[in-house]
């Protein structure tokens, strides 16, 4: 059964990048949006538009690459978010690249700004690939949480607000690589591994399990971003071990785990967001970055997606930083740092590697 509407102009650029997405309430951040993937790739955006009530829809509906949808009736964010996706996809990106990015986030490879996101894709298909593992990397200012806020009318960029990013650190403060478990690949087999760790992990999930010696050599040699993307099976027995010894402290974290840039193949599906795929997919031994801009709005903002609740486990996170002081400090520490372009982020992202 179709989801989706379209409300606007059907403005779709068969030979240009599908970005598809969804929108609610964003209308504060959507000109950066535009601009960024304008700035990396000819973009061709499928975007739906959510029911908001904060000009999002007007906005989008004046944009001459914008072709604009809406759900049905009865189709709703929480039950049909995959399907959405999924039906902009199978009609408008089968068998092509597509970016599946969300509202807040800012996707960027290897060798940008020198190449671009057409020079990354020839690349790809060199490869031999079909998706790109992509790590969210959450942005941040050196204020607290609560007066992260970007105005509708800024002069200030997104990247030039928020600036700060959590770089590589000693476990558990930095990223992990680990396998999916069995039960998750035998549903979702793309892909084979999954990021967390970062901001998102000091800011909404804080183990309180003690980390032993053990534990944290295990993680630094089996569970670095250095690994494969697609473990071997020479690879399995570390990262096995590696997990299970790291158990109480990881799980329960967030997921860092995206497939922003990916050649859409028709019937698939994602589990909800973008991170996992039901069929199987070749990946890329590469790895992209999501630059995530998650605190725009200020208190009232996590307020609102905590009322909402239709963000990961009921926006378990975002109620658990409003019932803590989370909200009210800065999120930097020692292991931040400034994003000045792609090159800030060596140790997260990765070039596809020379044969």
């Amino acid at each position: 059964m179709q989801c989706l509407d379209r409300i606007s102009a059907q403005r779709h650029d068969p030979g240009a990048v599908p970005v598809v997405t969804l929108v609610h309430n964003e209308r504060n951040i959507l000109p950066d949006f535009l601009a960024h993937y304008r700035g990396i790739c000819r973009p061709s955006f499928l975007i739906v538009d959510d029911r908001s009530t904060d000009g999002s829809r007007e906005y989008l509906a004046e944009q001459p690459d914008v072709t604009l949808f809406r759900p049905v009736a009865g189709s709703t964010y929480q039950a049909d978010k995959s399907r959405w996706r999924s039906e902009l996809l199978d009609a408008h990106g089968a068998d092509q690249w597509c970016l599946v990015p969300d509202l807040d986030e800012h996707f960027v490879c290897a060798g940008m700004p020198g190449r671009d996101l057409e020079g990354y894709i020839a690349a790809l298909r060199a490869e031999g690939a079909e998706a790109v593992l992509t790590l969210m990397v959450d942005m941040y200012a050196d204020a607290p949480l609560e007066t992260h806020e970007h105005p509708e009318q800024s002069t200030l960029s997104l990247r030039d607000r928020f600036p700060l990013f959590d770089g590589p650190a000693p476990f558990p403060d930095g990223y992990q690589m680990r396998m999916v478990t069995a039960r998750v690949g035998s549903r979702y087999p793309t892909p084979g591994v999954t990021l967390s760790g970062g901001a998102r992990a000091r800011l909404f999930y804080r183990s309180k399990a003690p980390v032993s010696d053990l534990q944290r050599r295990a993680a630094e040699r089996f569970l670095r971003l250095d690994g494969r993307v697609t473990p071997r099976l020479t690879d399995r027995p570390g990262q096995w071990l590696a997990r299970r010894l790291t158990r109480r402290v990881l799980d329960g974290t967030l997921n860092n785990t995206k497939l922003g840039l990916l050649r859409w193949r028709k019937g698939l599906r994602f589990n909800g967001g973008a991170h996992k795929l039901s069929g199987e997919l070749v990946m890329s031994e590469s790895i992209a970055v999501f630059l995530h801009y998650a605190f725009t709005r200020g208190r009232a903002g996590v307020e609102y997606i905590a009322s909402r609740g239709q963000h990961a486990d009921g926006a378990r996170a975002y109620k658990a930083l409003l019932s803590g002081d989370g909200l009210a400090r800065s999120p930097v520490f020692q292991h931040s740092k400034r994003y000045d372009g792609v090159q800030s982020l060596a140790g997260l992202i990765r070039d596809i590697p020379k044969k």
